[in-house]
């Protein structure tokens, strides 16, 4: 069987951004600053930030755990076929 090189499913994505708390903090009193809300909640906002990053996050790993499968399907029925027993030989 050929060796393909791995696929790379999130080519051209941009990374999702990964701060500590205190910079998640800073963003979020930066976001607030620009929205000229005088009493926003930063530390809600910050939470927000951090949530939305880690859902990407999961979202992008179900993207790519999807993907690898059909991957893996595709050769092991590749592999079936090309053993003789894909029905057409």
């Amino acid at each position: 069987m050929a060796q393909y090189p791995p696929i790379d499913y999130l080519k051209g994505w941009a990374p999702i951004e990964t701060h500590t708390d205190e910079e998640w903090e800073a963003i979020a009193q930066q976001t607030i600053d620009e929205s000229r809300v005088p009493d926003g909640d930063v530390d809600s906002m910050a939470l927000a930030l951090k949530a939305s990053a880690a859902r990407e996050q999961q979202l992008r790993s179900d993207f790519v755990a999807g993907w690898g499968a059909i991957e893996a399907e595709a050769f092991a029925m590749n592999a079936a076929y090309s053993a003789g027993m894909g029905g057409g030989s």
